[in-house]
Formats: C-alpha cells, structure tokens, sequence
C-alpha cells in the first residue's frame, strides 16, 4: 500500500536521493538513493513504498493515512530588488520595522521553529507582487538599523512580520543542498526574490513553502 509522511514533514526528491525536513523536530535529513519509491505529483512526495518506506518508517516520520496535500514551493527566483535604489520610507515604516523585531524577538525565546514560522502572515494569493515588492525595498533600507541581526532565518522572519503588519504576504521558501549539505531560507513574491541573491539561491532546491 506504501506509507505517507506524516504532518510537518516535507520531503524533496534531488537527482537519487530524497531530502526532508521535520518542522516538528526543526531538522533536515538525507537518504541516498531514496528517490526510488517515491511517489510525486507536480514536485510534491505523496506516497512512499520499499526500501525507501522502510527507513522513513524507522524514523518515525510517516503517518497512517495520507495527509492534506502540503503547499508546493514556488520555482526559484529569477528577479532579486535587493540591488534597487532604495526607497524612501515613512515614519510608520519604521514602527512597523520595530514591531517585526519584537515579534521575532518574542518567537525566539519559544523552542522549536514553529513559533518562528507564526510570524508570518497567512498567504494571500492575491497578494499584489508590485505592492508586496515595494514593501520589500522600504524593509531592506530600515533593515541594517533594526537592533536585531540573524541568519536567513532571523532575517527571513523579520520580513515576514513586517509584511504581515503591513497587511501583505509573500512565500518563505526553505530550500537544501545535497553533498555539501546546506540548507537556507529566502522570501520572495511571484519569480522575485525580496531578500537575497537569485545567484546565490541556484545552488539550492526548494523543500518547504510557508
């Protein structure tokens, strides 16, 4: 019958291996050559059977019954604004630039990446990606003033409280590397990337959207 990952799983299938990460447990793993018995449907694992099924199982990681189908991350981006002339920003640009370093701040001190992942506003497909980008570029301007610094999580998290404050959305995308190991997270909105290098993204596969 073959087995399904379980809530907060996502798994990646990259060339013969197949790459997940457990949102519960806020770690990614690898199984070389797992890509065999798996089933995908448009980029996402749905189902998993043999040798494959067998060590997930042992993991832990799978679930009796198949899930609602999780969100499929976005392609990689081909556009980045991190490069445009900045913006002028407001006065409430800045308090809503204050307000995501308080949320991140209070996320932090829980455990666990899920109170990180709360920051962010729910998706909204509709969200209107000149709007969402020129929020983007009045963010990337207050930013290094912000009295909080962080990996691209941190720095992730920080955009996505302050879209949500701005009553905007965008994808949070986390992406891996396979041999080196690396694994990352940008945000970014349609094909556009708001807070990094589309160069330096290429490397990576998208795993998980939020």
């Amino acid at each position: 019958m073959g087995s399904f990952l379980k809530s907060g799983v996502h798994a990646v299938v990259v060339g013969e291996d197949l790459a997940l990460i457990d949102l519960d447990a806020d770690a990614y793993l690898c199984l070389p050559g797992g890509a065999v018995g798996v089933r995908t449907e448009n980029g996402a694992v749905l189902q998993l059977s043999g040798p494959t099924e067998a060590a997930i199982v042992e993991a832990g990681l799978t679930a009796d019954r198949g899930r609602a189908p999780a969100r499929i991350p976005p392609p990689l981006p081909v556009k980045t604004i991190i490069h445009d002339t900045p913006t002028r920003v407001s006065f409430g640009q800045i308090v809503k630039g204050c307000g995501a370093v308080w949320d991140v701040r209070r996320a932090l001190r829980s455990t666990g990446l899920h109170p990180i992942l709360a920051v962010a506003p729910a998706r909204d497909n509709a969200a209107i990606a000149g709007k969402v980008a020129d929020a983007a570029r009045a963010f990337w301007r207050i930013a290094p003033w912000l009295p909080q610094e962080g990996e691209c999580l941190v720095r992730s998290a920080l955009l996505m409280s302050y879209l949500r404050r701005s009553g905007l959305s965008a994808d949070w995308v986390f992406g891996i590397r396979l041999w080196p190991f690396s694994a990352h997270c940008w945000v970014q909105i349609d094909d556009v990337c708001l807070n990094d290098d589309v160069e330096r993204l290429a490397a990576y596969t998208p795993i998980y959207c939020r």
